[in-house]
């Protein structure tokens, strides 16, 4: 029997050895995983902040353009307004030629003024912008501005008078016609 037991002992005496690797290649591998989860970590913080920073210049240059843009529609609309306007001028300039002709008509005076009205008139349609007229019409406080009320025998709030007309660009207000507007006889 001593036989037997030696030979229990030694085989267990071989597998202490074999534990004790197996353990320590645990404890080798924990930290390797623990190394390969940094490295992940690390790569994943690194591809986050070049994504930020390619996403930050992006914006800047998304900001640059749009100001750009702006600048060029402010400077087109101007442009386009100055054109325009330089056609008035051109007939005011003219005008003031002819007044000091000593020959000078009314009726051509007259027809000049007509003539420059008429102008100024295809400018602001070119332009879009819309004159506000509202004689006889519901006085509308977004358009008009009341300067005074009349006594009418018309029903109430109708305009009487325009003393100033109106313009408007599109939606916009650029000037609201100044109105006498109706009340009722009291």
């Amino acid at each position: 029997m001593k036989k037997d037991e030696n030979k229990d002992v030694s085989i267990k005496e071989q597998d202490l050895p074999v534990e004790d690797e197996v353990l320590e290649n645990d404890k080798e591998n924990d930290k390797n995983e623990e190394k390969d989860e940094k490295t992940l970590l690390t790569e994943e913080i690194a591809s986050l902040n070049d994504l930020l920073l390619r996403s930050k210049a992006e914006l800047d240059n998304f900001q640059k353009r749009t100001v750009k843009q702006i600048q060029q529609a402010q400077l087109y609309s101007t442009e386009k307004l100055s054109a325009e306007l330089m056609v008035i001028m051109d007939s005011l300039e003219a005008a003031e030629k002819l007044s000091t002709d000593p020959n000078l008509k009314l009726d051509d005076l007259v027809e000049g003024n007509n003539l420059l009205l008429k102008t100024t008139k295809e400018v602001f349609d070119k332009l879009d912008i819309e004159e506000i007229n509202p004689l006889n019409e519901n006085f509308d406080p977004e358009y008009h501005q009341a300067m005074a009320t009349k006594e009418s025998e018309i029903s109430e709030n109708i305009v009487l008078e325009v003393m100033q007309k109106g313009y408007k660009l599109k939606s916009k207000l650029l000037r609201p016609a100044l109105v006498i507007v109706s009340k009722k006889n009291q």
